[in-house]
């Protein structure tokens, strides 16, 4: 099954509570501060766009790739009616693509953790890097391991209504310590108060933590200079009370 085939049409409406906006203005933040202020900037592993409005908003010429058709086709519907141009189009992240010459590469809502293997990790960073310029910035979040394995892994249940919706999510995660990976095996049940009906949907996304280490280690393989990790919405070292945690690289200018 593909991830997010049939989770898709939820999907914005299970992470209403996210704020894009802050996170987006959090990553212009640190772009600032790696010298990349506005410019081209390719959001790998868009989702529905959130993101990528959020940033085309703040002036930056954006363009989006994405896994799934369905996440594509909403993005595209949003930008319509926001009126903005922004060219999303349906693509692997692990695949290099058309994109080039873009100033920043951002890959938002744990993208490089979707990547299982080392060598899916390191496919995912050499398209991020054909497509920035000499000395563009990679920005990107991932689990972080230390975290994962202080924590351990718990059942958790998330319940969200917007009439006449109620969507009811059950994700309980079964941990493979020594390939340091989590399926979090998601149960949704999709209810229609005026209409009484159920919906269920199941769905396994398979995801790997990291350590930073092993991220600067693929980086440095796929032509990246590797300059900074921190615990997500913070510039603080990546801890045990956060899975979240963000890296920032550079390409290398020289040949």
């Amino acid at each position: 099954m593909t991830v997010f085939a049939d989770y898709a049409p939820w999907y914005d409406l299970l992470y209403q509570d996210k704020d894009y906006a802050a996170e987006t203005a959090f990553v212009e933040a640190r772009l600032r501060d790696h010298g990349v202020s506005s410019g081209k900037l390719l959001d790998l592993g868009c989702g529905t766009g959130l993101h990528a409005l959020a940033f085309a908003r703040q002036g930056w010429n954006v363009a989006g790739v994405d896994l799934s058709d369905e996440m594509i086709a909403r993005a595209k519907t949003r930008a319509g009616q926001a009126g903005l141009s922004i060219p999303f189009r349906e693509g692997n992240a692990c695949e290099t693509g058309p994109e080039r010459d873009f100033d920043a590469v951002v890959s938002l809502f744990h993208v490089a953790s979707y990547q299982t293997s080392r060598d899916a990790l390191t496919a995912m960073f050499r398209t991020a890097h054909a497509a920035l310029k000499p000395g563009g910035v990679f920005f990107f979040d991932y689990w972080y391991g230390g975290a994962v394995l202080a924590q351990g892994v718990e059942t958790r249940v998330k319940v969200i209504e917007q009439k006449p919706l109620r969507l009811t999510r059950i994700a309980q995660s079964d941990h493979d310590e020594q390939a340091a990976t989590v399926t979090v095996n998601y149960t949704l049940f999709c209810e229609d108060m005026d209409r009484a009906t159920i919906r269920r949907v199941d769905e396994a996304h398979h995801m790997r933590y990291w350590f930073p280490f092993e991220i600067d280690a693929a980086l440095a393989a796929s032509g990246f200079e590797p300059a900074a990790h921190a615990a997500w919405l913070t510039q603080d070292a990546p801890n045990s009370k956060s899975w979240a945690a963000y890296a920032v690289a550079r390409k290398s200018v020289a040949p």
